[in-house]
């Protein structure tokens, strides 16, 4: 192995090279990844098979990187991670040397001598004495993953003869849209019927936090959560402040649902017996832009959902019944207190909820209005372009709304953002049955040579590229597409649909000002695991 494919050496020089999210940093990363592996004796014989390829209707024109090491058969593993990072905003007075891990060190000890008051901080302190951790922006998530994959790949191309083929792949903007592996997802498959190659093990090479002994950080995942952004479009009844009365305030309504969707355990997907994320909301509010005396007509909420095994059908029709439940006991909350007020006849009292999802608004809106669907594309194309998703949804959903024709009180349910697919290796099948297998005899087998435990788990439970590697259900991404109202976030080319685990580095605090990697199994032990499944997949 050249002496620069030192794993921590090589995790430095990823992380000088400043690569967060949407800047020039991460436009111009694949250059660094392209210099390095250039100078590969194996890329500088073959320069064909390490390219950048850029990335479809990506508004920023990143690139995916692909290097590829040739041997004999057809058999292939896929080594892959992304190479965006999140902001260094919150590193403080140390932002100007967030991403240099060797000067960030000693910075970081002197300020938590002096300042470090909670146990987080504490605990990184000793972490950063102990010599055994290494800091700054990315080496955790997940420029150290990609080293380490790095690292491997080099040591293959050097031996004389191989068997099989390795293919590296650093992806960009995982951190925001995925637009990387989104777009890598349909290349491996058009590179595999091109080249004769059979993908059999996609490793996922991102990280996982630990703040224990190890033990939950080194660990091998068979899956990873899905992501959906359930919406709500709320809608009261609106009228005079002093005749309030005769309306039905939307932000009583929608905070019922607020509290309704909260942490609530019916709409919490599981593992097996283990309760996974609860649904939180990330946006709640009116929709009303300018102050009067008339009370709101119009509210808009957001919920992340994560995902274990539920369908997206299963969710829309969870959060249906949890919205039709809870309309109706506002409505009824909303007559006692009017009765209790001596008024009998409140516009609570004769007003029944409407719950119903954005596909059948959109078609009860097409049975409406005339030329529905050029009007609606007509009204698309005069929004903000930088609009974000949840934002552009509100206002589609709200213009589809009255083109409906229809009367609150009613919320409308959708997804207002990108779907991240849940994944896993489905064991019900063969072929991904016989990978698992292999997985976890030659992690056994390896850890066992190096004195180290890997645990199985079952769901990498951040936000993962993965999402777009392994399997999803077709009838799924459809659903979810007919009810999220922005083009640009639907799903047009499915996932991968390959065998795909997550073998990552571990350590604390990533997206955190004290991000840092365990050194001696980020670049020791996680290369030699990677190495070992390698040879297993390919022999």
């Amino acid at each position: 192995m050249p002496p620069e494919f030192s794993t921590r050496d090589l995790t430095v020089q990823l992380v000088k090279a400043a690569s967060v999210t949407n800047s020039s940093g991460e436009v111009a990363f694949p250059d660094t990844l392209l210099r390095v592996l250039g100078g590969l004796p194996y890329f500088q014989a073959n320069p064909q098979d390490l390219w950048a390829e850029p990335i479809e209707n990506d508004p920023l024109k990143r690139r995916n990187v692909y290097a590829l090491v040739r041997g004999g058969g057809s058999a292939g593993v896929v080594l892959t991670g992304h190479y965006d990072v999140v902001s260094v905003a919150n590193y403080g007075p140390h932002q100007d040397v967030a991403f240099d891990p060797d000067a960030l060190l000693p910075r970081l000890i002197d300020d938590l001598r002096v300042n470090a008051r909670s146990e987080a901080e504490h605990r990184a302190l000793a972490d950063l004495e102990s010599g055994d951790f290494l800091p700054g922006r990315g080496v955790l998530d997940m420029k150290s993953g990609l080293a380490a994959g790095m690292t491997v790949l080099a040591d293959f191309a050097a031996q004389p003869e191989r068997q099989g083929n390795l293919l590296f792949v650093a992806v960009a903007d995982e951190e925001v849209s995925s637009h990387g592996a989104r777009w890598a997802a349909p290349t491996l498959l058009s590179l595999a019927g091109r080249e004769g190659l059979n993908w059999e093990l996609v490793i996922n090479l991102d990280a996982t936090g630990d703040n224990g002994d190890g033990s939950a950080g080194q660990a091998v995942y068979i899956g990873t959560a899905g992501k959906l952004l359930v919406s709500a479009f709320v809608v009261g009844v609106d009228t005079h402040a002093g005749y309030s009365l005769d309306g039905i305030n939307v932000n009583f309504l929608a905070s019922e649902l607020t509290r309704a969707f909260e942490w609530n355990p019916a709409l919490t997907d599981h593992s097996g017996d283990e309760a996974g994320t609860p649904p939180t909301l990330l946006k709640q509010q009116d929709l009303k832009t300018y102050y009067d005396v008339t009370t709101p007509a119009r509210a808009w909420l957001c919920v992340n959902v994560l995902l274990q095994g539920l369908s997206a059908g299963e969710v829309l029709e969870r959060f249906r019944q949890v919205a039709q439940a809870t309309l109706q006991d506002a409505l009824a909350t909303l007559r006692g207190r009017a009765e209790a007020l001596g008024q009998p006849h409140s516009a609570a009292h004769g007003a029944t909820p409407l719950v119903l999802t954005y596909a059948e608004l959109l078609e009860q809106a097409r049975r409406n209005t005339p030329g529905l669907d050029a009007a609606l594309a007509a009204y698309d194309a005069t929004l903000d372009a930088q609009m974000d998703y949840p934002t552009r949804s509100a206002h589609l959903t709200s213009w589809l709304w009255d083109a409906a024709g229809l009367l609150g009180p009613a919320a409308v349910l959708g997804f207002a953002s990108l779907h991240y697919p849940h994944t896993t290796l489905d064991t019900r099948k063969p072929a991904e049955a016989q990978a698992l297998t292999r997985v976890r005899d030659t992690l056994a087998r390896e850890g066992a040579r190096l004195g180290v435990s890997v645990t199985e788990r079952a769901i990498f439970s951040g936000i993962s590229d993965m999402s777009w590697f392994g399997y999803a259900d077709p009838a799924g991404i459809e659903l979810v597409n007919a009810n999220t109202p922005v083009q640009a976030a639907h799903i047009h080319a499915p996932p991968a649909g390959l065998p795909c685990i997550n073998l990552g580095p571990w350590g604390r605090d990533y997206h955190q000002w004290l991000e840092r990697a365990y050194a001696p199994y980020c670049f020791e032990t996680l290369p030699k695991l990677l190495a070992a499944l390698t040879r297993e997949f390919l022999d």
